[in-house]
This record gives C-alpha cells, sequence and structure tokens, in this order.
C-alpha cells in the first residue's frame, strides 16, 4: 500500500527533473542564440592575410591564386590553390569567449598529418608586452568544423580589447567561415598590412606538412617571429619552377623571395634541374630586379644514409643549386642569398615520414630563415628582451593602429626633423589619436615640417620594432631624434642594458636614413627618479660619442637646483606640461 501510494510523489518528482533538463537545454539554446557571428567575407576590406591580387575575381573567397591564373597554371597547381595555407585573419574583441566554424570541401585528415594540421584552425595573441601566447581551443571536426575558445583571460591584458591572428587550415579549402562572440562584445577585423610580405614559393614542405597545427608551419612561424606578412605559394609535390607560376610569383611585390622548391626539382636529371633554375631566377629577377632572392636547399633525407636513390637526389640537388647560385653572382647577380641544407640542419628525427618535418623538423626550419631574413631585411636582433624587437599594447589606444598611421604619415614626405619616442613625444603636438594632448601650442612654433613619431607607453624594443617595420622607410630627414628609455628604467632595466638597446635602434635609423643626423636625446628627469636618470644620461652621452651620434639633454632644464623636478613644469611628475614642453623645444631645433 506504501509503495502505491509514493508512486506520484516520484512521478513528481521525475517530472521536476525532466522539466529542469529541458530549461537547461533551452537555456544552452538560448545562448548559442546570442552568439553573433562575423563573416569576413562581409568586410568592408581585404581582411585575409597571406592572400595577395587583392581585388581580383577568384572562384573562392579564400584562394590564394586569382581565378585568371586557372587557364596559366597545371590543374594539381590550381587545385592546391585553392587550399588556404599560410592565409590568416586579424581581428580586435574584448570577448571573453571566441568560437570559429567553418566547413571544408576536402577530407579531415591524411595518412601522415592530423586533422588539426590539415583542416583545423590555431589562434594567437599576445600579451600586453607583445609576448606570443598560444590560445588553445576545444574542436569538432564534423560536416561543421568548430573551434571553441572559451573563457579567455589573457596574462599582462592592459586595455579591453586584444588582437588575435586566426591562422587557416593548411591543406584543405574552406567554403565558408565565421567567427563568433558572445552578444555586446566588440569586435572589429583588422585589414591586411600595406607593408610588402615576404614571398616563399615551395613544395609540401612549404605548403606546411606536416605540421600538426597551422600555428607550427614554417611559414606561420615567420610571420610570427619577423612581424612581416609571409605570402606561402607552396605547392605538394608541384614547385616544379614553372612560368606561369613564377609570373604570378613576380606580380607580388615582396620584401623578399623564398625559392624552395628542390625536394619536388631533384628528380630532375642534372642539366634539366639547372637549367629549369636559371631560368626561374633570372624571370624572377627580371620583374624585381631589387628584391632579394633566397634559394634555399632541399633540406635533405634523414634517412638518406639507408637508401641510394634518396642519397643521389639530394646530392644532385644540391650540387646543381650551388653551381647555379656561383654562376649568377659571378655575372653580377646582386641580392641573391643561399641557404644550405647544413644551416636548416634537419634533425635526425625531425620528420614523419622521412621527407615532411614535424613541429620538431618546421622549428629547425623556421630558425635557419628567421636567421638570413633578419640578415636580407637588415633586422637584427640581440639576446636580451630590450634587443629584441617586439609590439606592444599597454596603453588605452590601438598601438598597431598608430604604427600604420605612423607610416602612412611619413610616406613619399621630407621633414625636417623627425621626433622617436614614447608618450611624452605622442602627447606633443596634440595627436589625433592620442589619449592626452599637450603642447599643441608649442609644436606649432616649429619651423619646417614636423613628424611625431611618439607611441605612448613604448619601450626601447617597441621603437626597435617600429623601425625595422617601415616608420622610417618612405621618408627623408634633415633631423632625426631619438627620445626614448624612461618606459626602459621604470621596467627595471640597466644601464648597460638601456645603452645596448639603444644602439640597436641608432643602428636601424642610421641604415634607414644615412642623410639624416642624428641626436640621441638624455631621458626626461621624472618623480623620484632624478638621480638616478641624471647618472644614466652621463652613460648616455659617453655611448653618444662611442658610436659617433650627437646627443642633448634637454631635461636638465626641468630640474630645481636641489636636482629634484620643477613640478610646476610637469602635469603628472613624468609628462611635460605647456610650460615643460617650451623649455625642451629648442632642444629640438
Amino acid at each position: 500500500m506504501s509503495t502505491i501510494t509514493k508512486a506520484p510523489t516520484d512521478m513528481k518528482r521525475f517530472l521536476r527533473e525532466i522539466a529542469v533538463i529541458i530549461i537547461a537545454i533551452a537555456a544552452s539554446s538560448g545562448a548559442t542564440a546570442q552568439t553573433k557571428w562575423h563573416n569576413p567575407e562581409n568586410a568592408p576590406f581585404p581582411v585575409i592575410q597571406g592572400q595577395k591580387y587583392q581585388g581580383e575575381e577568384r572562384e573562392g573567397f579564400y584562394n590564394r591564386f586569382p581565378a585568371r591564373a586557372k587557364d596559366k597554371v597545371r590543374k594539381s597547381v590550381w587545385n592546391l590553390s585553392r587550399q588556404n595555407a599560410g592565409e590568416s585573419i586579424v581581428f580586435m574583441t574584448d570577448a571573453k569567449n571566441i568560437t570559429v566554424r567553418y566547413t571544408v570541401a576536402l577530407r579531415h585528415a591524411m595518412p601522415h598529418m592530423p586533422s588539426t594540421g590539415v583542416s583545423g584552425v590555431d589562434l594567437y595573441t599576445t600579451d600586453g608586452d607583445g609576448n606570443e601566447i598560444w590560445v588553445a581551443g576545444k574542436y569538432s571536426f564534423k560536416d561543421t568544423v568548430t573551434f571553441r575558445y572559451n573563457d579567455i583571460d589573457i596574462v599582462n591584458k592592459a586595455r579591453k580589447y586584444h588582437r588575435y591572428t586566426l591562422y587557416l587550415p593548411l591543406y584543405n579549402e574552406l567554403k565558408w567561415l565565421e567567427i563568433g562572440t558572445e552578444e555586446g562584445a566588440a569586435f572589429r577585423f583588422e585589414p591586411t598590412p600595406s607593408s610588402k610580405p615576404i614571398v616563399a614559393y615551395g613544395t609540401s614542405i612549404c605548403q606546411g606538412a606536416c605540421a600538426s597545427r597551422p600555428g607550427m608551419a614554417w611559414t606561420n612561424m615567420l610571420q610570427r617571429r619577423l612581424g612581416h606578412e609571409v605570402v606561402n605559394i607552396g605547392f605538394s609535390g608541384n614547385a616544379m619552377l614553372e612560368a606561369p607560376v613564377i609570373d604570378l610569383v613576380a606580380e607580388i611585390d615582396a620584401a623578399a623571395y623564398i625559392i624552395d622548391a628542390m625536394p619536388n626539382t631533384c628528380a630532375m636529371e642534372a642539366e634539366q634541374l639547372r637549367d629549369t633554375l636559371t631560368k626561374a631566377v633570372r624571370q624572377l629577377r627580371e620583374k624585381r630586379p631589387d628584391a632579394p632572392i633566397i634559394l634555399a636547399d632541399h633540406l635533405g633525407y634523414p634517412d638518406g644514409k639507408a637508401f641510394k636513390v634518396r642519397r643521389d637526389r639530394t646530392n644532385n640537388a644540391w650540387t646543381v643549386q650551388k653551381e647555379v647560385y656561383d654562376m649568377l653572382k659571378n655575372e653580377g647577380m646582386d641580392k641573391l642569398y643561399h641557404i644550405t641544407h647544413e644551416e636548416i640542419a634537419l634533425p635526425q628525427d625531425g620528420t614523419v615520414d622521412g621527407t615532411h618535418p614535424t613541429d620538431y623538423g618546421m622549428i629547425a626550419y623556421a630558425d635557419a630563415y628567421e636567421k638570413v631574413l633578419r640578415e636580407v631585411l637588415n633586422t637584427p636582433k640581440g639576446k636580451t628582451p630590450i634587443t629584441i624587437p617586439v609590439t606592444q599594447q599597454r596603453d588605452p589606444y590601438n598601438w598597431m593602429a598608430r604604427h600604420i598611421n605612423n607610416v602612412a604619415a611619413g610616406n613619399g614626405k621630407h621633414f625636417r626633423r623627425v621626433i622617436i619616442g614614447d608618450s611624452i613625444i605622442h602627447f606633443w603636438g596634440g595627436a589625433d589619436d592620442a589619449p592626452s594632448k599637450r603642447g599643441e601650442e608649442v609644436w606649432k612654433k616649429f619651423e619646417g615640417a614636423s613628424l611625431n613619431l611618439g607611441c605612448g607607453y613604448d619601450r626601447i624594443e617597441n621603437v626597435l620594432w617600429r623601425i625595422y617595420h617601415g616608420e622610417l622607410d618612405g621618408l627623408t630627414a634633415d633631423n632625426i631624434y631619438l627620445a626614448i628609455g624612461t618606459n626602459n628604467v621604470s621596467a627595471g632595466n640597466t644601464a648597460e642594458e638601456i645603452k645596448e638597446g639603444l644602439t640597436y635602434v641608432i643602428n636601424a635609423i642610421r641604415t634607414r636614413r644615412p642623410e639624416a643626423k642624428i641626436t640621441l636625446m638624455g631621458i626626461l628627469p621624472r618623480r623620484n627618479r632624478e638621480a638616478q636618470i641624471k647618472e644614466l644620461n652621463k652613460e648616455l652621452k659617453a655611448l653618444a660619442k662611442d658610436i659617433k651620434t650627437d646627443f642633448a639633454d634637454p631635461g636638465r632644464t626641468l630640474l630645481l637646483k636641489n636636482g629634484k623636478i620643477d613640478e610646476s613644469l610637469f602635469k603628472d611628475g613624468l609628462h611635460p606640461n605647456k610650460d615643460g614642453y617650451s623649455l625642451i623645444a629648442p632642444f629640438y631645433n
């Protein structure tokens, strides 16, 4: 009897539990419905980095080649050009949760390469100091592929918005893609850069086989390390140095060209390979007479000691390429470089199958290319953080947008003075994107055209990155003043570190603007650090003498007789006010 009377109660409890589950499912569906989706195809400007021929008709939005190439290249090359190797999308958002969904045309995986590399996407960002951060996602490979990045909380995030780079699949064709953020989150796509890219033409190894995920392909690693857009024109098994493809490569105005075709062409007889390679290099040089061209060796087969056929092919490729390189250099071809297999130094265990690198092998590739490209592009880096060029995002403005505007502001113009610095310079003159504006009247009194290349919160390593990425390339100047270092003082860098970093920056200025007189400015005094900065400026004056650069110390005009700052000349103990700028301005004439 008792069991009969309890049955209705148990049933009610069961129904209540079912109701809770239904409500939870509905809530979950509602959350999904609240996701706002952003389609790159709807952006008002080009947003696919690593994709050139902008503005031309394409059969697919993400295709690497324009539609007109279909009838010019072999069918296999055309089909491979539909795959999205080396392409990426940059966007800004304050979202805590990011979802990427898309469909692809081909199989998700290959026997020697996982789905995450063949068909996956890969998300990267940086912290406020420009340090690289990989963002791991939860993924599902179904008819619609989904990557979810939930509860994102970036270390050392100084501002609300954050800049992300999303690398696209290496060996598959995107049909469509959308990026989702929670309702109410800010989001915007970033346009493709206007600076010259690095163009890499090559084989399956160039395309990305067999990286475990897109970010580990050596071309994508180079993009992050160098800060240059890298255009991947790698065609698996089909880098045969054909004239129609070289023509398309040459259409891209590049900072440097990489030709890494030996793994595909090494089966040619020596004479055929010699002729093919020579014609390809001359064809590219004819179209791009001033651009650096890097010839890359066959990386070598780690199992070559066990298989004579593979040894012979490798040796043939090495011999012929060296002969062609020497011949062209002897003919007077300038800006031609050769990266050897010894420099690549592929580890014994650095491949999946004796040919295609693992992530381990890809790092060896990236290391070798970074070294030669830093020489070619004149962008050396040191071993200490202050000598390694890096971006930053510490202030409440868009630092990268400021950099892009700086490049545009100087392009094709001549200036009497160019002033490079941090917020002290950025605020001076009332730049439109400056968080604060001071001393506009003082700035306007300068005679001749003046260019303000200040970026709030910059350190020496950030200025180094900006110079390496074009802020002085398109202009000429009578005088360049370097006023940087106070943020390195507050960051705890030693005097020796600061001097080393400034030496790198001055060398970078001198090699790009040899016509300009360079003046190293002493660091302005700041509240409670007056004595420290006074001693540092003595060392900077000696440094300037050693490296044959002028030195000026405007900060001494802002001090009282007791060595402390005159608070009436400062806004906050660091940034001058109008009267402070009036006193330091004569040092920039």
